[in-house]
């Protein structure tokens, strides 16, 4: 699988625009935020159709923890006593693809292909997300001024919507 998956397509899916749909939320960046974005991710992708315990669903939310784990631990930018937040955000696109926006303040890129020692008991988590995800992406976030941050984007193709609820 490569890190890079169609990075046009990935932002033109995150685009408002017809056929996208998209829900977002504010997190802050600290421990004990992990099980709002799996909440959020869930109750999302029940909206939309997807059944809670299907493959699709589970790789979902396991992305959306890893990824907002990921900041958590690796992309605060303030002290601790200030607030810091995460964008968490979820597009459908009807008969294309689900994408997992996690952004963050950091401007540090995530390393990329490090292998962690097998007793590490951390450092797999873009390995986790490499294997779950159709694709993913790293970039810097198009925001000005200084701390502009990056995103970081799972895409996950879902060709088949039955059962989904048919847009008005």
């Amino acid at each position: 699988m490569t890190t890079v998956m169609n990075r046009q397509y990935l932002e033109g899916l995150l685009a408002f625009g017809d056929g996208t749909e998209r829900a977002t939320i504010q997190i802050e960046c600290e421990a004990g935020v992990v099980g709002i974005a799996r909440r959020f991710a869930r109750e999302q992708l029940a909206v939309w159709g997807f059944a809670e315990g299907s493959g699709l669903n589970d790789r979902v939310v396991f992305t959306v923890s890893e990824l907002v784990t990921n900041a958590v631990l690796h992309a605060r930018t303030r002290p601790p006593s200030e607030s810091e937040l995460i964008d968490l955000t979820l597009a459908f696109d009807l008969d294309q693809a689900i994408a997992v926006l996690v952004a963050d303040n950091s401007h540090k890129m995530p390393l990329i292909g490090v292998q962690p020692s097998a007793e590490a008991t951390d450092g797999r988590g873009l390995l986790l997300v490499d294997a779950l995800a159709d694709g993913w992406t790293v970039a810097p976030r198009q925001n000005p001024g200084p701390g502009q941050g990056k995103k970081v984007c799972a895409f996950f193709r879902c060709l088949t919507t039955a059962g989904l609820p048919q847009s008005a």
